[in-house]
């Protein structure tokens, strides 16, 4: 339900980043909103699933995904009680236990967005890269359960900016969030894994 994303990576890295600097540096203030666009691929789907609208970022555990092209949603995750609330419909609230790739998300996002490295080793393996051209994490659950669900989350930015977040599943399915400014070229056709990693990499 909530997928949310690196892909080739061009140019010079540092072989030993600093990985605790890199994501004391990514730590944003709660609550924090920001833009995105996420597109999701599967053998099961046609064409790519395309969505967007705000995420905001509560503080540890909890997040808001705000669904509003092209349709209106509203994912709220508290602790591990998500309740989902769809124009139209009537409300729906599950555990977290139900949906891993969800739970992994918002392990690894929230811990990213609180600069909290400790929170992030818990929950995953944790490989870096930094260079010129901007940083990239590779976070790989530890838990085997989660692990049967949630092959990778790869993180991708520059600064102390995240760009985009993929989320790859155990059977190869994947999906690309682009945030911030990324989020509004990631709409632009085509939306192909290659054209989506080039706009994560903030090429045109």
């Amino acid at each position: 339900m909530m997928p949310w994303l690196l892909l080739m990576m061009g140019n010079s890295w540092c072989d030993e980043p600093d990985v605790r600097g890199l994501v004391a540096r990514l730590a944003k203030p709660a609550p924090t909103a920001v833009a995105f666009t996420e597109v999701r691929f599967s053998k099961m789907l046609v064409e790519p699933l395309v969505v967007s609208g705000q995420l905001v970022y509560g503080g540890p555990r909890s997040l808001d995904r705000q669904v509003t092209e092209p349709y209106q949603e509203t994912t709220r995750i508290r602790g591990e009680t998500v309740l989902v609330e769809r124009a139209g419909q009537a409300p729906q609230s599950f555990g977290l236990q139900r949906a891993p790739e969800l739970r992994g998300l918002l392990a690894g996002l929230t811990a990213l967005l609180a600069g909290d490295l400790a929170a992030i080793q818990r929950d995953f393996q944790v490989a870096a890269r930094d260079g010129a051209d901007g940083w990239q994490l590779e976070l790989t659950p530890i838990d085997p359960r989660v692990l049967k669900r949630l092959k990778m989350i790869r993180a991708r930015g520059s600064e102390a900016e995240p760009r985009c977040f993929e989320l790859i599943n155990a059977k190869d399915g994947r999906s690309i969030m682009l945030l911030g400014s990324a989020a509004q070229a990631a709409k632009d056709p085509p939306a192909t894994p290659e054209a989506l990693q080039q706009r994560c990499s903030g090429a045109s």
